[in-house]
């Protein structure tokens, strides 16, 4: 079960660093698989949506629809970022929509990697779900009001007989300043009650496209202080992803000219 719990993180990190961008996508980030004592201990889930402009000409409004599976618990539904501004609307009937009104974003030909976008937010699994179910989620994406598409599905897997050794609590991790030049510090400091231990840990910068414009280590996750400069980086969102033994997180930041 192991194997199969380091395998689909693997795969994760994979198709968010390496693959060719799909236009319009989901992806789970970090861990796919919660055991039954993390859902009681309120595990949550980080959606990662992209959308892209492929069209021929200005998108003026994108719509980001959302229809959460009921397993999902509305209640604890947290943005963690988007790529532009936006309106948010939950709805009881679990549905999410983000409205970008007036978001001008330029067709894939013109405006490469300025015709993208992304959403990032998380939401928690809701407690006692029986062992062996697995939990779809996709959404679609209108520009103009006229052209829909949708997205893969991204696959959750709730299980028994995974890890079920003492959760492991996340790092809280600062960029700063953030807004940058692209030049900043990553800081890292563990809970007060993780007496985990160092551990190392991987460190990579992708742009909005998935391209890698950074990578590094730290020897000690829980003291690291990275220092980070980019070179002659593009104006833009960028995405900070931190590998620490089988988690995988991720950090939005803006660089500025």
């Amino acid at each position: 079960m192991f194997l199969i719990r380091h395998f689909l993180l693997l795969l994760t990190v994979f198709c968010s660093t390496t693959a060719p961008f799909a236009q319009n996508d989901i992806q789970v980030l970090g861990d796919a698989v919660f055991t039954t004592s993390e859902l009681s201990e309120g595990a949550a889930v980080t959606y990662l949506i992209r959308f892209q402009n492929t069209g021929t000409d200005t998108a003026y409004q994108v719509i980001v629809r959302d229809t959460l599976d009921p397993r999902l618990d509305m209640q604890t539904f947290q943005m963690i970022g988007a790529s532009h501004a936006y309106e948010l609307v939950l709805d009881d009937s679990n549905i999410a929509r983000w409205y970008f009104d007036e978001i001008y974003l330029p067709d894939s030909t013109s405006g490469g990697s300025n015709s993208i976008g992304f959403i990032l937010f998380t939401i928690r699994l809701k407690p006692f779900l029986a062992p062996g179910q697995t939990i779809l989620n996709h959404s679609c994406i209108t520009f103009n009001q006229t052209n829909t598409t949708c997205t893969n599905s991204a696959i959750v897997w709730v299980d028994a007989n995974a890890d079920t050794g003492e959760p492991e609590r996340e790092q809280n991790l600062q960029i700063v300043p953030n807004p940058n030049y692209g030049n900043f510090e990553v800081r890292a400091a563990a809970p007060a009650n993780n007496n985990a231990g160092a551990h190392p840990a991987e460190w990579w910068i992708t742009d909005m496209s998935g391209k890698v414009v950074w990578d590094g280590h730290a020897k000690d996750m829980a003291a690291a202080t990275v220092q980070v400069w980019l070179e002659r980086p593009a104006p833009g969102l960028y995405l900070l992803w931190v590998k620490d033994r089988h988690r995988l997180q991720a950090r939005q930041f803006a660089v500025v000219r």
